[in-house]
């Protein structure tokens, strides 16, 4: 194969790509959008928060102190104690670490494994795509929590396990969205030049096809941690995610739960807590799709 005919084809394929001046364009509008602008502020405010959490409270998150259970908030404990005494707003912050992991790691293996199955099945097609495909009706025939609680019933509960459920629960997601990409992109003329010069399909594949399709999948992943948070807190709440003492927010609520009416703070505000990172990621989820959006450019 001519090593400076595929050179030149991998510089086209570079062309095609979204190129530095595109981006710089979608991060123009990205930060014209106020509303996508507030989401990433509060985003932020959680990541430090939890990057610095030993820094901004001097509690322990798991220390018991019994003198202190269930106390208002107040000023030595801003949101106010649980039901052993712990300091509610150091469990939430550090609460944060844990929800963030859990949603960026989950992400991450739907991900890799979404994109690995989505890019084969659109790239060859035949009898492969029908198998992948088929596997992935099979998996979203089913409700997602309910799909996520069979795993865990048989990997056991932990936060481990419930990373590794929420995973391959949101595989289909991600490989639907690479396979329909793909699909409209192999067949440009430079992925044909690509085939007709002898380059490997990996290459063509990785170098090639996949650039072209970061957008979506960029807007997919930013909605997708948010799926992952609330899923993760919905199986701390049944006690198949995180296991105490372990500062994650479902798990929180799961252990506040009998003194809502007696302690409502210890409920409601991890309750806050999951509903603005949420919040914030979806925000911030839907203002990439507008900037990426090409039929938006305008």
């Amino acid at each position: 194969m001519n090593q400076a005919a595929a050179n030149t084809v991998d510089q086209a394929v570079t062309a095609k790509a979204p190129s530095n001046s595109l981006w710089a364009s979608a991060m123009r509008r990205f930060f014209r959008n106020k509303t996508a602008v507030v989401g990433l502020i509060l985003l932020t405010i959680f990541i430090l928060s939890a990057i610095f959490a030993p820094l901004l409270t001097p509690y322990s998150p798991t220390q018991r102190d019994y003198r202190t259970r269930l106390q208002a908030p107040s000023a030595q404990h801003l949101l106010g104690t649980d039901y052993l005494g712990r300091d509610l707003l150091t469990r939430i912050i550090y609460g944060a670490r844990v929800s963030l992991q859990v949603g960026l790691i989950s992400v991450g293996i739907a991900l890799i494994v979404g994109v690995v199955l989505g890019s084969l099945a659109g790239y060859f097609g035949g009898t492969l795509d029908l198998l992948i495909m088929r596997g992935i009706d099979i998996m979203l025939a089913f409700p997602s929590i309910l799909l996520a609680i069979a795993i865990m019933a048989i990997l056991g509960p932990s936060l481990s396990n419930a990373m590794l459920a929420i995973g391959i629960v949101a595989i289909p997601q991600y490989a639907r969205i690479v396979r329909s990409s793909v699909l409209s992109i192999k067949g440009n003329e430079f992925v044909e030049a690509a085939n007709a010069l002898g380059l490997s399909n990996t290459r063509i594949i990785f170098r090639h096809v996949l650039p072209n399709c970061l957008a979506p999948i960029i807007v997919q992943a930013t909605l997708g941690v948010a799926t992952a948070i609330l899923d993760a807190a919905g199986l701390s709440f049944l006690g198949l995610g995180a296991q105490p003492p372990t500062p994650e927010w479902g798990a929180i609520l799961a252990e506040c739960r009998p003194y809502l009416r007696n302690a409502p703070w210890t409920v409601a505000f991890p309750g806050l807590a999951i509903v603005l990172v949420v919040l914030a990621l979806n925000l911030l989820g839907d203002g990439l799709r507008d900037a990426l959006d090409p039929r938006l450019k305008r």
